[in-house]
């Protein structure tokens, strides 16, 4: 794939929201006709529509973790309200999707690239000309809620990443360990204490993810302490 095109799901749909919008507004510049813009705003209703479901199924299994650990191990008879229930999916978008959609962008934004009456100030506002185009990612940030039962969870802000890594340190200990990668807030820390009943120092903190590739920097060190 081009340099222009974003790796990562969540920056490739930010691009292809900006793709769709300025397509409409080149109609019959360089080639660009209005059944293009049919196309592709059919491509990122379908892409997006996905990502959004995957969302929902991740924030789902975020929340049976959470109920099943306070289920098993939680604080003895502490009531746990309803179990997550299934979420609702709005309809799907008319249209019949296809396969390879990105590949297909790409091929019609070659063409735009290589058709008379084209200029750089096109390419630059479709964003389909250099690396510029890809969104510049901030340091992660993040807070953590200490839950019982030496439970911590992390409440973190993917912004257009596909998601971040967990690393920690516990007491003294000078070498970070990596918990796990989670696509969607909150990432729960349900590790046991190394003395049961004990309060204990944990630090964390988190990095950006591009597809399953750490980028950026890490965030700042959160320090806690859990309750037994």
């Amino acid at each position: 794939m081009p340099s222009w095109l974003p790796r990562g799901q969540a920056q490739r749909l930010i691009w292809l929201q900006n793709f769709v919008l300025k397509l409409n507004v080149y109609v019959g510049t360089a080639g660009i006709v209005a059944g293009d813009v049919t196309t592709v705003t059919l491509y990122r209703d379908f892409y997006q529509w996905i990502l959004n479901r995957s969302e929902q199924i991740g924030t789902l299994a975020q929340d049976i973790n959470v109920w099943k650990s306070n289920l098993a191990d939680g604080p003895l008879g502490t009531p746990l309200g309803s179990a997550p229930g299934a979420p609702v999916f709005p309809i799907v978008p008319a249209g019949t999707p296809v396969a390879g959609i990105f590949v297909l962008i790409v091929q019609l934004a070659e063409r735009i690239r290589n058709t008379a009456g084209i200029t750089q100030a096109i390419l630059e506002d479709l964003g389909i000309v250099g690396a510029d185009s890809v969104p510049v990612l901030d340091d992660p940030t993040f807070t953590v809620t200490s839950l019982p039962n030496s439970q911590e969870r992390l409440d973190f802000v993917k912004s257009f990443s596909d998601g971040v890594l967990v690393e920690s340190q516990v007491g003294d200990e000078t070498t970070w360990t990596l918990l796990g990668t989670d696509r969607f807030s909150p990432y729960l820390d349900a590790r046991p204490p190394q003395v049961a009943g004990v309060p204990e120092v944990r630090r964390y903190r988190i990095r950006y993810l591009d597809g399953d590739t750490p980028v950026g920097n890490y965030s700042a060190v959160v320090t806690v302490t859990t309750i037994p």
